[in-house]
């Protein structure tokens, strides 16, 4: 009864933060369903999904900033939101040959041939979406083949936007990670490394020997030089033998999952032991929040919910059981959002590390318009 209140409260709260777009309101209806509309070339009916999430993490930004400026936030994913896309052009361009009237694919063809120079060219860096953000974690930078490589536009907009980088690497081996961790160190970028092949997050390193242990007090996670990622929390029975064991680490940085086993919050007080090292010094922790996946062990979970039932609730999550994908722009989503968003910095965080921001290539694959 206390946690419904708390989340109703709080809903009523943050939906002043996150103002419903005009776009959302008259370009797309609430049952809007992409599958459906596939085959339709209605320009109306195709929004721009990569704007709409942009919104969504401008809109908790910007929250963070007005009540804690010290509040960091992470994106994990969201690389291609840090630019103009070649897709958005190339639906500015769908509108603007239906406004045109053009009915075939020649058509429209024909007409953007003529078209002016889009007023964004594509590969400019979106400031507004940039200026709330203070940094990226990048996957596998090093291992596996360096398929989280950075590519030069964003290594651009890294250097120019003074964002820092963290960095995830699952390893073949224990020789590959200590490459990987002595390579990123010389570019310092923190890394959490680790040669599990399930790449869960859900291990506690059982040797003692730390990489660039530090005994200073961290700040800023431009001071940070490890750390660890331990989202998944099912290996251990109870809340306080996890908050024990984390605290039993000298990491400069923790990023975790506000809720064990996802349905049991973190107190105020969980979360101060954990900001001091074994060694007494002052560290960093992070939780972390999915912007655009809903699961049903999460305290919003209601009961009853279903696949499309609300109707915002729309794929079923290929690597979680637990989880469905989400319409990310819908009102009610982003109220439950925003309620999770500043539950977290309520409870003392350092700051969050932003999950799910590439979820609009899945809209964007559903409805090609190249």
């Amino acid at each position: 009864m206390i946690k419904t209140a708390y989340f109703c409260i709080m809903s009523l709260i943050l939906a002043l933060t996150f103002p419903v777009k005009a776009q959302e309101t008259s370009s797309m209806p609430e049952d809007f369903d992409p599958l459906e509309e596939r085959f339709k070339i209605e320009g109306a009916y195709i929004p721009n999904y990569r704007e709409l999430m942009r919104d969504v993490i401008v809109a908790l930004g910007q929250f963070a900033r007005e009540n804690k400026p010290d509040f960091q936030i992470i994106l994990d994913g969201g690389q291609s939101l840090l630019t103009r896309g070649e897709w958005e052009n190339n639906l500015d361009d769908l509108h603007r040959a239906e406004m045109a009237g053009a009915q075939s694919d020649d058509e429209r063809f024909l007409l953007k041939l003529f078209s002016p120079e889009h007023p964004i060219a594509a590969g400019s860096p979106i400031r507004r979406y940039i200026s709330v953000i203070n940094g990226l974690l990048v996957t596998n930078q090093v291992c596996s083949g360096a398929t989280g490589k950075l590519s030069a536009g964003v290594e651009k907009v890294v250097r120019e936007y003074g964002l820092s980088l963290i960095g995830a690497e699952h390893c073949r081996s224990e020789q590959e990670k200590k490459e990987a961790q002595l390579a990123l160190a010389r570019q310092k970028i923190p890394v959490h490394a680790d040669t599990d092949k399930t790449a869960l997050f859900d291990l506690l390193p059982k040797t003692n020997e730390l990489f660039l242990e530090n005994p200073a007090n961290i700040d800023s996670v431009s001071k940070v030089r490890n750390m660890l990622i331990l989202t998944d929390t099912r290996r251990f029975t109870d809340k306080d033998l996890l908050v024990k064991s984390l605290g039993d680490t000298n990491y400069d940085l923790l990023i975790i999952d506000p809720f064990f086993k996802s349905s049991v919050p973190l107190t105020k007080e969980d979360v101060k032991e954990l900001q001091t090292k074994k060694v007494g010094a002052k560290r960093l922790v992070f939780a972390v929040l999915d912007i655009a996946k809903a699961q049903d062990t999460r305290p919003y979970w209601e009961k009853g919910w279903k696949q499309s039932d609300p109707v915002w609730l729309r794929f079923q999550s290929k690597t979680d059981p637990s989880g469905l994908i989400v319409d990310f722009w819908n009102p009610a989503w982003k109220r439950i959002l925003g309620v999770y968003f500043k539950s977290i910095m309520e409870l003392g965080f350092d700051g969050i590390v932003l999950q799910g921001a590439d979820t609009h290539k899945t809209y964007e694959q559903i409805i090609p318009i190249d």
